[in-house]
């Protein structure tokens, strides 16, 4: 009789093992947490973000397409329809390596999208235009500082 009931809780505890498994199956691949910009695109998309900006996806079509045009117009689609739903620092880490990633795809547009989206999410500050663009800042006011 005991061993039956030690049986019965060795099976129990198998399939829940295996139901947590199948669980943990079902959520590969899903962001811990998406990304919300609703601050950006509020009405668009009730769901916006979510998967929507994943830089693994960006950098895995980069380096799985082996014909430059193709890379080039892939990439080129990818930050026009994927771009508006990244937080900056994925847009950022995106910038930083589309040359390793596309090589010789690089283009002015995926340059000139991730500017823009990049210029959207810092809300056009002073700070983020120097970041982008090397923009040298005034010196504050000595007035400005005492106040």
């Amino acid at each position: 009789m005991v061993n039956l009931l030690s049986l019965q809780s060795v099976i129990s505890q198998e399939v829940e093992g295996i139901e947590e498994d199948e669980q943990e199956q079902n959520n590969f691949g899903k962001p811990i947490r998406p990304v919300q910009n609703s601050t950006f695109y509020p009405d668009e998309d009730p769901d916006s973000g979510m998967e929507k900006c994943l830089v693994a996806d960006f950098r895995y079509l980069a380096l799985n397409t082996s014909d430059p045009i193709k890379r080039m117009k892939k990439a080129e689609n990818w930050v026009k329809n994927n771009s508006k739903y990244c937080n900056i620092a994925k847009l950022v880490s995106i910038r930083n390596n589309r040359a390793q990633w596309l090589g010789t795809s690089d283009s002015a547009t995926i340059d000139a999208e991730l500017g823009r989206q990049l210029e959207i999410a810092g809300d056009s500050s002073l700070e983020m235009q120097a970041a982008l663009y090397g923009l040298k800042l005034p010196p504050q006011d000595e007035d400005e500082d005492q106040e």
